[in-house]
């Protein structure tokens, strides 16, 4: 399928926003921009101008320059990739964080109390720039292809931990989500834990599917910052 025939800049930019988990008002703040401009944007009354891209592109290193001009997934990537070979990754940018493959799900299940345990993890490196709070982060391989086209199997994400606090009130973006004994990473698209305690999580996938969480069955719940790496297809 030839994406760039059915996808739009406006589109485009929309999978952006979402890939990294920021609200509009935030990006806009971020490019000394009204958010005004991104609302009439991302509605279809206006385009974004070169500068507007080229700012994206140099704020955010992770969105790859292939998908937002061309349509060429993956929408995210690490900030050094080939998209934007302009930035350049030094030792001293890099940090290693607990990483998470699919052989170790079960493992992570088990060890899991208020956060997450380094006892008998591997870890992985990403840029420093990647890290937008203090908060604990982990490094997740993507199991399936529930999450595809943008998140595809063997993916390794960066997600960052939402404190038990906050549950009720993430929306919108792709999650990891640890319920009894399910380690999963969908997007949410019902959060009614505040009124009806339950949470619903949907597959980008059609043929994905849904399920709904009981908030007495929540154990842990990761935002999906950025793709690290991405399988080579």
């Amino acid at each position: 399928m030839n994406i760039e025939a059915v996808e739009t800049i406006q589109d485009r930019l929309k999978q952006v926003f979402d890939g990294l988990g920021l609200t509009i008002y935030q990006i806009a703040k971020d490019l000394g921009e009204n958010p005004s401009k991104f609302y009439n944007i991302l509605s279809g009354r206006a385009k974004p101008s070169y500068d507007t891209i080229m700012s994206l592109l140099a704020c955010y290193p992770q969105i790859r320059a292939d998908y937002l001009l061309r349509g060429i997934l993956p929408v995210l990537g690490e900030g050094g990739s080939e998209g934007n070979s302009r930035f350049i990754v030094s030792e001293e940018n890099l940090i290693e964080v607990p990483f998470v493959p699919i052989k170790f799900y079960a493992s992570f299940v088990e060890t899991y109390t208020e956060g997450f345990r380094k006892m008998d993890m591997e870890t992985y490196r990403v840029r420093n720039a990647s890290l937008r709070s203090n908060k604990p982060v982990v490094v997740i391989e993507i199991s399936g292809n529930s999450m595809t086209p943008q998140l595809s199997n063997g993916a390794k994400v960066l997600a960052e931990q939402v404190d038990q606090s906050n549950w009720e009130y993430q929306s919108g973006g792709i999650f990891a989500v640890m319920y009894r004994d399910f380690f999963v990473v969908k997007r949410i698209r019902d959060n009614e834990l505040m009124t009806k305690k339950y949470l619903t999580l949907h597959s980008d996938n059609p043929l994905g599917g849904s399920v709904t969480v009981g908030h007495k069955d929540l154990r842990g719940m990761w935002k999906i910052v950025s793709i690290v790496d991405s399988p080579v297809e």
